[in-house]
């Protein structure tokens, strides 16, 4: 019970943080994108959901209301039990709601256990599979490929791919045209978070599924990795320059003159430029010469 509270706080405070249009309450949906493979979206959040011959996997329960309602639908597609309940990365209003699939084994990136133990305020899940490096699960006839390419937001990034359909599915790593308010990127590596993206895309994904938007966010996927890349070149020339001249000293107080000096005027019209774009600098200046 204390759980399912502490998760409907995150998700209320989130929605204050959101824009206006964000608050407003879509319809649960849960949209076919692929033979087997499904796109559920409810309380601003996404889920991958991946039917087999044998078993069913799906991705980020989130809280307990949205798992029981992604649960009952899922029953009108499928009578076959889920198996996996893969989370994205460690962050606590992802991880809610896995009790609601009580016979699933609950998979992460092992960074995430660590997290969980030793959270000092609300129970987290058990993590029954941790795996380091990547992993693949088979639902029947359907195999998932569960990556960790790198640190991106949070510790325990994981991306999971359905190969044979096309499909990706990632969390937190990007918005359409939108720059993140900031207070949400602290933790993030953006080398890594660069690194990510660019592994998504080496795929070849024909479908993108981003964990806060519903529909296809190949587009977003492509123009964030454009603009990491872009941003990540003009962050270390910057400091190659200061350490070819004078060595980390010099390049030490770089981290808090490039949010204030960097420009990327041609992102002016993403949202939140004018706020979030000097943090988004600031996390890459720290990445590049502090490791996150």
């Amino acid at each position: 019970m204390l759980f399912r509270i502490f998760a409907t706080m995150i998700f209320l405070l989130c929605l204050q943080s959101a824009p206006a249009s964000a608050q407003t309450e879509r319809e649960p949906s849960m949209t076919r994108v692929a033979d087997g493979v499904y796109h559920y979206f409810a309380m601003g959040y996404s889920s991958m959901v991946v039917v087999g011959r044998d078993a069913v996997l799906v991705t980020d329960t989130a809280f307990s209301k949205r798992a029981e309602d992604m649960k009952a639908r899922i029953a009108r597609i499928t009578a076959l039990p889920v198996r996996y309940v893969a989370l994205s990365h460690e962050h606590f209003d992802h991880v809610g709601g896995t009790e609601v699939f009580k016979d699933a084994k609950v998979i992460c990136h092992r960074a995430c256990e660590e997290i969980f133990r030793n959270s000092p305020l609300v129970p987290m899940p058990k993590v029954d599979i941790a795996y380091s490096d990547s992993m693949t699960v088979d639902v029947g006839g359907k195999k998932v490929e569960i990556v960790h390419p790198a640190a991106g937001d949070g510790v325990a990034t994981s991306v999971l791919w359905v190969p044979k359909d096309g499909v990706v599915f990632s969390t937190d790593m990007y918005k359409s045209r939108e720059f993140v308010v900031s207070e949400f990127k602290e933790d993030t590596n953006f080398v890594g978070a660069k690194k990510i993206l660019e592994t998504m895309l080496s795929w070849n994904p024909v479908y993108s599924i981003g964990g806060h938007d519903p529909g296809n966010t190949l587009g977003a996927l492509r123009e964030n990795s454009e603009m990491m890349n872009k941003l990540h070149d003009a962050v270390l020339a910057r400091f190659r320059k200061a350490m070819d001249e004078g060595g980390p000293v010099t390049a030490i107080p770089l981290i808090f003159s490039l949010p204030n000096e960097i420009k990327m005027p041609e992102y002016s019209a993403w949202k939140g430029y004018d706020t979030a774009f000097p943090a988004y600098v600031r996390r890459m200046a720290l990445s590049i010469f502090h490791g996150g």
